[in-house]
């Protein structure tokens, strides 16, 4: 069902390419980084997902926007030590949680994500949330395998959509529910929807 409970209300988004060489050293430098990302107040969780062989998404969730910019000197202090892997420059995208739909799989158990990415007509955001609201979304929550979908609004004419399952089985099962939500969303958007997933690789939960 949809939800405004507790959790992440702000999430952090940073997207990167990688020298695929050097993964196995990257993923242990996400360990060494550990304690670093404990200290961070009010960061929630971690999660790494490889999107592409050379490419990697990291989500990270925040109790507050408070929170989330106060730990932004921390974050590109960790994230420094990881020039050494990085190809380019990082995207780095960040906004508050604006829906959310808990499925059946606990939290922790997220193995698999999909990210969409959409860019909307601003003037249209409250008509594509009436939309999403009105059981889009709620057409999720029986999905075999869907533990959390988070929509965030990363600024004022992008929206970005998590979706974590337990494997990717079941994020296949329900790319036709996420094809007709996006479909359905055709009037709002002003560009094609950008489509990254792949598995879970790295997570930090707190107090876990």
């Amino acid at each position: 069902m949809t939800t405004a409970g507790q959790g992440p209300s702000n999430f952090r988004f940073t997207a990167f390419d990688f020298d695929p060489t050097k993964y196995d050293a990257m993923i242990s430098s996400f360990d060494t980084a550990k304690d670093r990302i404990k200290d961070i107040p009010d960061l929630l969780n971690v999660r790494v997902v490889r999107t592409l062989e050379n490419r990697m998404m990291v989500m990270s969730g925040y109790r507050s926007s408070d929170a989330l910019d106060a730990a932004t000197g921390a974050y590109s202090s960790i994230f420094a030590d990881f020039a050494q892997y990085i190809v380019g420059e990082p995207l780095v995208r960040a906004g508050e949680r604006v829906a959310r739909v808990i499925g059946e799989v606990p939290n922790n158990d997220i193995k698999y994500m999909r990210f969409v990415r959409v860019v909307i007509d601003p003037t249209k955001y409250d008509a594509m949330m009436s939309y999403l609201n009105g059981g889009v979304l709620d057409s999720f929550k029986d999905i075999a395998g869907l533990s959390r979908v988070f929509i965030t609004r990363n600024s004022e004419d992008h929206i970005f959509s998590a979706a974590g399952y337990i494997d990717k089985t079941s994020a296949d099962a329900a790319a036709e529910t996420m094809q007709n939500a996006v479909a359905g969303m055709a009037e709002y958007i002003t560009e094609e929807p950008l489509i990254r997933e792949g598995e879970l690789v790295w997570l930090y939960q707190f107090n876990v």
